[in-house]
């Protein structure tokens, strides 16, 4: 198993070639966001 250091060390073009853990903290952030924006959007407006 590789650790993440020698990851860092080489120069690795594609993301299908990253490791599936930093791909998923990769995408994390975005999907989060975009969970947010559904929760937000789906909440009704409070009348004033």
């Amino acid at each position: 198993m590789s650790s993440p250091q020698d990851f860092f060390k080489r120069q690795t073009r594609s993301v299908l070639a990253w490791p599936a853990w930093l791909r998923v903290v990769a995408v994390l952030p975005a999907l989060l966001l975009l969970w947010l924006a559904v929760l937000w959007a789906s909440v009704e407006a409070a009348p004033l």
